[in-house]
Parts: structure tokens; C-alpha cells; sequence
């Protein structure tokens, strides 16, 4: 390659030089190297420099110098014999070592930081930022894309960035669940903690870079100019940089949250991560630290919509259901994911310098890998209710087990897993059959499970093991056919005889000219049986007691995308059949119902231009069978019609437009603050009212910039804004947000 052979020529130089003598090179390397070899290095391409510029001057530069120095010197010699003093040895002896220094640094300063990793294919080495997430099960790195437009970054909710629309409690940093089902993010081990992982990171969702710069993020969403009381403000700050082309670590700081409409709802959700890895020739790893802390005050939503719906009062003023109850999570996360590959060469084929002719991760190879992960989860809920509150005793339905006025409860769940994991790539890895992989693992996991007899029994812990294997396969046809298996098995522990099987195919298509364009179509099949987890089975609390032996849970879903960027176009359809589904019904108790449920589900994304307008349309129905244990919205949409122009060609764009989100009414989930859980609720329905933001987005080079007035259609055609049962969406505010990568050429 040719930063191996830069490497071995500017090795070779110096003893190159060295043969010639000092006197002969000291004056002429002044004149010849320091005034244009400089020069000429500096600005030589790197394939010039690499096979022709270090050649000539190895090859000629120094005969030239060593034949003609002498002469030269001897002639400068004479004519300024009596104006210059004759140089002395010492003298002599510098200008070589300046001379090869000079030399040294020019070729360290023209040489490109170059990337050689088994992990990306060699086209992706010189790539500015390259950023992915991790499999943890194999070490696998799944590229992503880094979102720097204001197209990306028109919106400061997580959950809008992978869905139409989401439940959420009002305020940014609330806990939250995706309106399509296929997209609802689980968590088995903590369920409680599930509603606010659009937030923060796993180790599975963690973004990794590597730089060929220093790669600095600073973002702010929020509501400059309201008041205090109402602010809501969020934030971001993002470093990442490599130490070596090989290195990278990076620090990430965000907070999402605000005071709230409502009294008694501010949120504060921040996250702090410390992150690094490695991409070796053969050595790949990823790990850090993720830590994510929540605190909010619960209020319990409002007592009466009719005072949202019917009235003009202050937010401030409407009557919620309880006045002293908060919720502090905590998730912290320490993990590593790391492996070893070893080639394995049959017949070996050497370059000219003796050495492997394959680049890195190409041929046959054999990887051995382990990931650790130690995370745990807290959750700790107080309230405060008297004897005389009746709708906050309500809102429990009397149901006081430990203490009849004041609530502590307790919710912890360590998880300490290990895998060990095998890859085996048998020819090359864009092969039909490109890597044949499995592993094993452990996991332990220990809960707090507080029960009357704990004010006796000091430890309250119970500890579950699980053991299982697992195995994968996946393969490619050129760029048009990619396809992978996975297969996992509990053989022994809490979860014994669980099981899990998901397949996944790519079909890309290239029917336009430009064969970089493609239509893509992925068919994905995935089953699983599941025993739930514990607190499901178990749980006592002040406002809630049970003891269930659920049977497992059965889930099969066939899923099918087309994508065809070109048209700027994006379909998906889900079938999901469901058995002993798990919900929490209209008490905040949870059920299992023995019925098998239906889900459908259908998505388009189409975005349209005409001229400088832009429609940018996202459609979203769904249909439950039993919509008394599985709720759904039939119809949601996401709306972003906006007129773009360039104040300054290839400097400053602007858009300016509306954004709207719609949903058909149903009985949206109400929110219970003791389990962290969202439940059903037949009460009241929840839609038929548009929501709709009139914004100003600037692109100015790398920054966006966006000003965005909220609700600007309040009070029409109804005031029905409610983000969950009775929590309601912001109402009209002015709200400013910046992002703003900077990059160190």
C-alpha cells in the first residue's frame, strides 16, 4: 500500500543521507532542501510524494548532493572567502541534523492519518467522521449516519427522529412510548425504566467516531423568552477525537427537561457518557461509561380535562391530582465489547515488501471476542398523601399497603452479563456466506424486592442466573442481496427454555442511471418466547401488590421496508401476532389476556417539490385486534410543509413552513407514577385536534438554527391538546434551538 511504503522510504532515508558525507551536505541541504524540498513535499499529493518524490530524492537527491556539493561548496567557497568565515565542524554537524530533521518533519506533516482496521472495508478509510453502533452479541459495527442539517435537527424531540408520534407526559425528558408498536423500545430486565430510553444510551445505541479531526457538538433547545416558571430548556455538548488514527475516545454530556405548564411537573433527564475504542488491524474495542439520572416531579396529570378543554385558564392554575409525589431514576453502565482476529492463510500471497497482500479483515479469518456489561437500575418513588385528599387517594383507589399517608418505594435491578463469541469469515466478508458466528453467555441478575417480613430480614435481594448459547450467519451477493440469521436459546436459569429467531433480508435494485441510487426492499421475520420479568410477577409496593406466575410470552412479527431514496420515499408494513400479552389495565394492575392479538401496521414517508416548496409527509395506521389489552391510534400523521430558498448560495439556507402532527381519537394510555408504567384508561378519548408549530430553520455552513413558535393553532378547532390522558402539549411559546458542529481542519 502506499503509506507502507512512504513509512519504509522515509525509515531508509536518514541512513541515505548518513552515507554522504557532513562537509558535502551541510551548505548544499540548506540550499536544495530547506529553500524547495520543503516546499515541494508540502504540496506534493500523497501518491506523488509516496512512489515518486521520495524515490528521486532518495535515489538522485543524495548522488546529486554528494557529486555536486563539493563543488558548489568550493566555488562559494573562493568568492566569499573574504566576507564569510569558513563553517567550523560543530556547525557542519548541525546543519545535518537540521537538514534531516527538516526533512523528517516535512514527510510527517504531507502523511496523511490513515485508518487500516478489520472492521470497515478500506473504501471507508479516509472518510472525514465515521460513526456506528455496536453489536454487543458479536463485536459488529453497524455504520450510522451523523446528522448535521436542519433537517435532521428541525425538532428537539428524541422520539421524532424514529417515529410519527409519540405518548409522552408534556414535557421534554418525560417518560414516553412510541404510537407505533413495532418501535416501542423494551427493556425486559427493567421495564420501568423503558419509557425513557429514547433519552439516553445502551450499550447497543451508543455512537462511536473515528475523526481524521477533533469533532466538537454544542446544541440548545428551549424556551428563551418565557417564563421561569414554564422555561424549558435542553442541551447537548459532544467531543470526540483521535489520539492515533486507531484511537478515539470521546465525552458527551445532553439534558433534556423544563418547569411544565402544569404545577408540579418539572423534569430534569440528563445524561453523561465517557466512551473510546480501538479499530486495530486486528484488534477492535469498544466500552466506556454511561451514566443517566432522572428526576421529576408527579403530579398525576390534571383532575378535570374540562378545565383544558372548555376554559382559558393559566396552566398554572388548573387543579392537578397530586401535590407531593416525585419519581428519581438512575441507569449506570459500565461495558466493554472487544475482539481479536486472526488470519488464516492457506497459500501466502506477499507484496514486494514481504508483506500480507490482503488488507486488513480480508480472506479467511477467525475473530474471538468477550463483552462485559454492568448496569444498574434504580427507581425511587415518594409521595405524600393526607387522610382528607380524596381525589389523590382516589387516583390510587385507596390502596395504602405500607404506610397510609407516605409512599418510599423501591425499584433496583443489577444485570452483570458476560459473553464469549466466536466469528469465523471462511472466504472473504462481502462473500455469499460471510461470517458463520455463535457464543455463549451469562448473565446475573439480582432485584430489590421489598416484602413485609424485610423490616425483620435485613436483605431484600433476590439473584436470577441465566445461561444460554447463541448463533448467527450472514452473507452478501455484491451490493444487491444481503441477508442474516440469528438464533438464541435460555438453557438454564430464571428464564429456562426462552428462546428467540430473527432473519433478515436485503434486495437493492439499481434502475437508475446513477448506480449510486438504489431501491432497497428488507423483509425481516423475528419470534420469540419470553417469560416475563420479575417484577411482573412480583411486586410489593404502598399503592400496589402482586404475586403472578404469568405463562411466556409469544410474539411473531413479519416486517417489510422499501426504500427508494431518489423519490425521497420510505414504506413499511408490520404483522404481529401475539400471545399471553402482557398490559396494566385500567387500574394500573397488570394482566395477561389468554386472547391472541393482531397488530397492523403501515407507515409511508414521501416527501414532495414543486419549485421551492417542500411537503415532507409522514403517514402512520395501525389496527389492534383487542384494543382492551393493546390501545392503538388508527391514524397519526406528521405534516412538515415549509418553503426553502438560499439567502447566500452554499452559505445560508432557509426554510420557513409549518409543522403539524394529527391523530384520530382513542383512548390514549394514562400514566401511573408508582409502577413508571403507562396503563389503559376507558374513560376519556384523546385526538381530532391538530397540533400545529409555524418555524424558521436556517442552515449558516454547519449551524442550524431554528425559531419555532408552539401551538400556534390553540383553541382550534378545539383546545383537545393532550400529549397522554390528562397531561396536555405545550401551549403557544416561543422556543429558540442551535446546533453546531465544529470541525478542527
Amino acid at each position: 500500500m502506499p503509506t507502507r511504503l512512504l513509512f519504509a522510504q522515509e525509515a531508509a532515508l536518514p541512513d541515505t543521507l548518513r552515507s554522504a558525507t557532513p562537509d558535502s551536505v551541510a551548505v548544499a541541504a540548506l540550499d536544495s532542501i530547506a529553500l524547495a524540498g520543503l516546499d515541494s513535499l508540502a504540496l506534493a499529493s500523497m501518491d506523488t510524494l509516496a512512489l515518486s518524490g521520495m524515490d528521486s530524492l532518495a535515489l538522485t537527491g543524495v548522488d546529486s548532493l554528494t557529486h555536486s556539493a563539493a563543488d558548489t561548496l568550493g566555488a562559494a567557497s573562493d568568492s566569499t572567502a573574504n566576507t564569510k568565515p569558513p563553517l567550523t565542524e560543530k556547525q557542519k554537524r548541525k546543519l545535518y541534523r537540521d537538514s534531516i530533521k527538516m526533512v523528517k518533519d516535512s514527510i510527517r506533516l504531507s502523511t496523511p492519518r490513515v485508518l487500516e482496521t478489520c472492521a470497515f472495508p478500506d473504501s471507508l478509510y479516509y472518510e472525514k467522521i465515521l460513526a456506528w453502533n455496536t453489536n454487543t452479541y458479536f463485536n459488529k459495527q453497524e455504520r450510522i449516519q451523523v446528522d448535521t442539517t436542519f433537517n435532521d435537527w428541525y425538532t428537539e424531540y428524541p422520539f421524532f427522529h424514529e417515529d410519527v408520534n409519540a405518548t409522552y407526559l408534556g414535557v421534554i425528558g418525560s417518560a414516553s412510548q412510541n404510537f407505533n408498536w413495532f418501535k416501542r423500545r423494551e427493556l425486559d430486565v427493567a421495564p420501568f425504566y423503558a419509557p425513557y430510553l429514547p433519552y439516553t444510551y445502551t450499550a447497543e445505541t451508543m455512537p462511536f467516531y473515528n475523526t481524521k479531526s477533533p469533532h466538537t457538538v454544542l446544541a440548545y433547545w428551549g424556551t428563551l423568552f418565557s417564563y421561569t416558571n414554564k422555561e424549558e430548556s435542553s442541551m447537548k455538548f459532544l467531543h470526540t477525537q483521535n489520539i492515533t488514527p486507531k484511537l478515539n475516545l470521546q465525552i458527551e454530556y445532553h439534558m433534556y427537561g423544563g418547569k411544565g405548564l402544569l404545577t408540579r411537573e418539572e423534569t430534569n433527564n440528563r445524561t453523561f457518557t465517557l466512551t473510546g475504542n480501538y479499530l486495530g488491524e486486528n484488534y477492535v474495542a469498544n466500552g466506556g461509561y454511561i451514566s443517566n439520572t432522572i428526576k421529576r416531579n408527579e403530579n398525576g396529570g390534571v383532575k378535570n380535562s374540562k378545565e383544558v378543554l372548555d376554559t382559558i385558564l393559566d396552566a398554572k392554575t388548573i387543579a392537578i391530582t397530586l401535590d407531593e409525589a416525585s419519581n428519581r431514576l438512575v441507569k449506570k453502565t459500565f461495558f466493554l465489547n472487544h475482539s481479536y482476529g486472526i488470519p488464516i492463510r492457506f497459500k501466502k500471497n506477499k507484496d514486494t515488501l514481504g508483506r500480507d497482500s490482503l488488507d486488513a479483515g480480508e480472506g479467511t479469518m477467525a475473530y474471538f471476542g468477550h463483552y462485559g456489561d454492568y448496569t444498574r437500575y434504580t427507581k425511587f418513588y415518594s409521595d405524600n398523601i393526607s387522610a382528607n385528599d380524596a381525589d389523590a387517594r382516589g387516583f390510587y383507589h385507596n390502596n395504602f399497603y405500607i404506610n397510609p399517608v407516605t409512599s418510599a418505594d423501591s425499584m433496583r435491578v443489577a444485570d452483570l452479563t458476560n459473553r464469549l463469541f466466536f466469528r469465523l469469515q471462511p472466504w472473504s466478508s462481502d462473500a455469499i456466506v460471510s461470517f458463520i458466528e455463535g457464543g455463549a453467555g451469562y448473565q446475573m441478575l439480582t432485584y430489590y424486592s421489598f416484602r413485609p417480613e424485610s423490616f425483620v430480614l435485613a436483605n431484600s435481594n433476590i439473584t436470577h442466573n441465566n445461561a444460554y448459547v447463541y448463533a448467527s450467519a450472514s452473507g452478501k451477493f455484491r451490493k444487491y442481496f444481503v441477508w442474516e440469521g440469528f438464533g438464541k436459546y435460555t438453557f438454564f436459569g430464571y428464564n429456562q427454555n426462552d428462546m428467540e429467531i430473527d432473519a433478515k433480508a436485503k434486495f437493492s435494485f439499481y434502475p437508475f442511471k446513477d448506480k449510486s441510487e438504489d431501491i432497497s426492499l428488507t423483509a425481516r421475520f423475528n419470534t420469540s418466547l419470553k417469560r416475563p420479568d420479575f417484577y411482573s410477577n412480583n411486586l410489593y409496593s404502598n399503592h400496589y401488590v402482586w404475586s403472578n406466575d404469568f405463562d411466556k410470552i409469544s410474539k411473531t412479527k413479519i416486517e417489510g421496508e422499501l426504500n427508494i431514496p431518489k423519490w425521497k420515499m420510505s414504506a413499511f408494513v408490520g404483522y404481529a401476532l401475539v400471545n399471553n400479552n402482557i398490559y396494566y389495565d385500567t387500574l394500573g394492575i397488570i394482566r395477561q389476556t389468554p386472547e391472541l392479538v393482531n397488530v397492523l401496521s403501515a407507515y409511508l414517508q414521501k416527501d414532495f417539490k414543486f419549485w421551492k416548496i417542500h411537503l415532507d409527509n409522514q403517514i402512520l395506521f395501525q389496527m389492534s385486534s383487542n384494543q382492551e389489552s393493546l390501545p392503538l391510534p388508527m391514524l397519526a400523521l406528521h405534516l412538515r410543509y415549509y418553503f426553502q430558498f438560499d439567502v447566500v448560495k452554499n452559505v445560508m439556507k432557509v426554510q420557513i413552513g409549518a409543522d403539524g402532527t394529527f391523530t384520530t381519537a382513542y383512548y390514549a394510555p394514562a400514566y401511573n407514577p408508582a409502577t413508571g408504567q403507562f396503563h389503559n384508561q376507558t374513560l376519556e378519548k384523546v385526538g381530532n385536534c391538530p397540533y400545529i408549530d409555524v418555524f424558521a430553520n436556517f442552515q449558516w455552513k454547519t449551524a442550524t438554527i431554528f425559531l419555532k413558535f408552539t401551538n400556534a393553532n390553540q383553541g382550534w378547532p378545539n383546545a383537545d391538546y393532550f400529549s397522554a390522558y390528562h397531561y396536555i402539549k405545550p401551549k403557544r411559546a416561543f422556543k429558540v434551538g442551535i446546533f453546531w458542529p465544529f470541525f478542527v481542519k
